[in-house]
């Protein structure tokens, strides 16, 4: 079983400047399953930084989706090398769309199903793992998982998504850019998913001219981070601080509390579900600062002094932890197919997570997955 957190260091792109985290959730923890979510940054060349995250399903049916998830991000990256070096020829967005949708999505999936064939050939599916499946389940169905992908340059800033989970660029005016359409079909019951028969028709594209749409970063996340959040809509107010956190705070400061915030939405007190992070840094951050906040000797990344934007989180988040559960039940099954074919303890002093989280539920049990409110 892999591990239930998982932080990397900092991504050095030349340019773009990944960070993530992950951490299992609380009803994973509870029902013995691991963490279905998976992420990965590539730098590309100089210039370039792809991310990707990848969200198993959690329905019995789905049960080697964390495999799946692994399999889509790696899938993901390796497809979208060939486009990213390409990308600074292209002069318009709907020339990119078009190269994704006929181009990059077709090479996703056709790698992730090699890889699931693969896989199943080289350890075919136990007794009990065939007494999970449906009469009519393909190979494909038991590694489900949802996709994230990013491409970002200098010039451009592609975005393509398959299922749910939520990507959110990030204005300097703390406003929210919402590139990738949205799916009218995820309604908290069911995700399109990678392991549809027809999965590359289900992709959305979002394309951003950077020069025109100037970003302070990307956040990419499993769908337990947006599951997690008191605000509804959470984005104006996530994309707010995260500008201001931005702005102020080092990456190095930024990659240390990027475990916390996971943790508390993996935690009871948040949707209990995986939540994965990929948090994209943009360039001009880097330039318009001088050189990173130094630490005081004795204090460790994540210990300064809270900003303003961490004083609102932390008096928020410490006034939801005493109010009564508003939540609806989130005991739902989440089964991919039917569409179309407990935390880490924060250490003390620490700086509350950059997030809103709602007042906490019970562990759900294995094989659902928290749905978002109306």
């Amino acid at each position: 079983m892999p591990a239930d957190s998982d932080q990397r260091p900092l991504q050095d792109a030349g340019y773009w400047l990944g960070l993530t985290a992950s951490q299992m959730g609380a009803a994973h923890k509870y029902s013995g399953l691991p963490n279905q979510d998976a992420v990965a940054v590539h730098q590309v060349g100089p210039d370039l930084l792809v991310a990707a995250v990848g969200d198993g399903h959690g329905h019995h049916r789905h049960f080697r989706s964390a495999r799946g998830s692994r399999f889509a991000v790696a899938a993901a990256c390796q497809a979208a090398e060939d486009l990213a070096g390409r990308l600074e020829g292209f002069e318009t967005a709907d020339e990119i769309r078009s190269e994704v949708s006929g181009q990059l999505v077709p090479a996703i999936t056709g790698r992730w199903r090699e890889a699931v064939h693969d896989d199943h050939a080289a350890e075919p599916f136990t007794p009990a793992e065939e007494a999970a499946r449906a009469a009519d389940d393909d190979v494909l169905v038991a590694y489900g998982s949802t996709l994230l992908l990013a491409i970002a340059g200098r010039k451009w800033l592609v975005l393509t998504q398959i299922g749910d989970g939520d990507i959110v660029g990030i204005r300097p005016d703390g406003r929210p850019l919402l590139p990738v359409p949205g799916d009218p079909s995820l309604d908290g019951h069911q995700t399109t998913s990678l392991c549809t028969v027809h999965a590359e028709d289900e992709f959305r594209v979002g394309v951003v001219h950077i020069a025109t749409s100037a970003l302070l970063g990307v956040l990419l996340a499993t769908d337990g981070y947006g599951n997690a959040q008191a605000d509804d809509p959470w984005a104006d107010s996530v994309s707010a601080d995260l500008a201001e956190l931005i702005s102020d705070r080092s990456p190095e400061w930024l990659a240390a509390q990027l475990p916390l915030w996971a943790s508390r939405c993996a935690s009871t007190d948040g949707s209990a579900d995986d939540t994965t992070i990929a948090l994209l840094i943009a360039p001009s951050v880097a330039a318009e600062r001088p050189e990173a906040p130094t630490v005081p000797a004795g204090r460790e990344l994540g210990h300064e002094p809270p900003t303003a934007a961490a004083r609102r989180m932390a008096d928020r988040m410490t006034k939801l932890a005493g109010e009564a559960p508003t939540r609806r039940d989130q005991h739902l099954d989440k089964a991919a197919v039917a569409v179309h074919a407990e935390a880490p303890v924060i250490p003390a002093g620490t700086e509350a997570p950059t997030l809103r989280v709602r007042p906490g539920s019970p562990p759900a049990p294995a094989g659902t997955r928290p749905r978002r409110r109306p």
